[in-house]
């Protein structure tokens, strides 16, 4: 009996030193709410022919390991690594051989947690390099809120991005709205976002928060952009009219512009029968569409997946109209062309883009290229750019110094039958000198 109860005696001795050791927060009194700071890293901060295999950051807390897990970033990526944690220093293991000539970006978000859940209150970057020198591209980033943005609170974050693969660089917070600097940058192309972090996640929520964002190549030492901060637009765009222009040619009007959509419709009243749609062109809020022949006068327009340029999508939106219309019976005519007559060019194989003043099918258009000396047609890829626009090409090489009449034939009809009002010819000179 009294083995029994020594043995219990030094098992709970055990246990009670066991369990006073652990590093835990002390439980009783106020609770703790001092954020955690970084206050040294090794290397230091701009070190070059950077060899080791181990980064040390010393913390004024003891870090929880997950998030420093979940708050760290280095650029260029290295996928190989091991993290361990001690009393207030973390210790970065790389597993894998650095980029060689290359200055790496290791970034600490605000995602970084003691273990009483408090948070960095800024981002702590490290920038050191594998060569003797340090990338030096800058970038200012302004920042402006939209005017019709309201007073909200919250961090500012400006971050940085790789536009080819979407890998994150680096970023910067403020609880100002202000002017961000970056210093020693890649020569890259990135993607800069900036917003207002509300629901502090240290992400951007672009259904709820003021953001921005642009494309920049940081091409010369010293770069610039500004950033509006503003709510993005949730509204979706919806049908506000349709004007039968002709019996063939419909006008329909939306409440914003638009970038697509995936289908349209028109369904007669009566019969149910669905109208063909040979055509139609997207021109800011407004679609121009060429039909088959109305032939009655109560039509259901009916479009799916109308998207603007937030991309918000109306899945299906339809309008009932009436066509009143007789066929168009304007002339076709000429907008403008890209040569002029009597050019020269300094090609063999020149472009010309032919801009007519209505939507034609690409069978109705009627050009021909024609050697001058000889009267010799020559071949020609017409390519339809959009409903009023044409790209021709020859088929081969012109010859230098011949003379050639490109000519736009009065035949060239729209899709109601109406031919070009008059037709065009120029001539033009390949001149190559050799």
């Amino acid at each position: 009996m009294k083995k029994i109860l020594f043995v219990l005696v030094i098992g709970f001795v055990i246990l009670t030193v066991f369990y006073c050791g652990k590093d835990k927060p002390p439980t009783g009194g106020p609770k703790d709410t001092t954020p955690p700071e970084i206050i040294d890293f090794e290397p230091g901060n701009l070190t070059t022919n950077f060899q080791d295999d181990e980064i040390t950051i010393t913390f004024t807390e003891t870090i929880d390991e997950r998030s420093f897990e979940d708050a760290l970033h280095i650029y260029p990526p290295v996928m190989k690594k091991k993290i361990t944690s001690g009393k207030q220093n973390i210790t970065i293991k790389l597993k894998e051989q650095l980029k060689q000539d290359r200055t790496y970006l290791l970034t600490v978000d605000t995602r970084c947690k003691d273990l009483r859940d408090n948070s960095l209150e800024k981002v702590h970057s490290l920038i050191f390099s594998t060569s003797d020198s340090i990338s030096a591209h800058k970038l200012n980033v302004n920042l402006e809120l939209d005017e019709r943005a309201t007073e909200r609170q919250g961090m500012y974050f400006v971050q940085l991005y790789n536009t080819q693969d979407t890998i994150f660089i680096t970023s910067q917070n403020t609880e100002k709205l202000q002017n961000f600097t970056f210093d020693n940058l890649p020569s890259e192309e990135v993607s800069v976002i900036a917003f207002l972090d509300e629901n502090k996640n240290s992400d951007v929520d672009k259904k709820r928060e003021l953001f921005d964002e642009k494309i920049l190549k940081l091409d010369s030492p010293q770069n610039e952009i500004i950033l509006t901060l503003a709510l993005q637009d949730t509204t979706k765009p919806t049908l506000k009219k349709v004007v039968a222009e002709s019996a063939q040619r419909l006008t329909i009007s939306f409440s914003e512009n638009i970038k697509k959509v995936r289908s349209i419709r028109i369904i007669d009243h009566v019969t149910k029968s669905r109208l063909p749609i040979y055509e139609y062109i997207i021109t800011g809020s407004k679609i121009e569409c060429i039909t088959g022949v109305l032939d009655t006068n109560a039509c259901l327009l009916e479009l799916k997946d109308i998207a603007d340029f937030n991309d918000n999508i109306t899945a299906l939106d339809t309008i009932s109209f009436l066509n009143r219309q007789l066929p168009d019976t304007t002339s076709l005519e000429l907008d403008s062309l890209s040569h002029e007559d009597g050019q020269t060019v300094t090609t063999l194989s020149p472009e010309f883009r032919i801009k007519f003043s209505k939507i034609i099918p690409l069978e109705n258009v009627s050009i021909l290229l024609v050697n001058s000396e000889d009267n010799q047609q020559v071949g020609l890829n017409i390519q339809k750019e959009q409903g009023y626009t044409f790209v021709v090409k020859p088929k081969k090489l012109l010859k230098n110094y011949v003379p050639y009449s490109l000519i736009v034939s009065e035949e060239t009809t729209d899709y109601e039958g109406n031919a070009l009002m008059e037709g065009i010819t120029i001539s033009i000179l390949p001149l190559l000198y050799k």
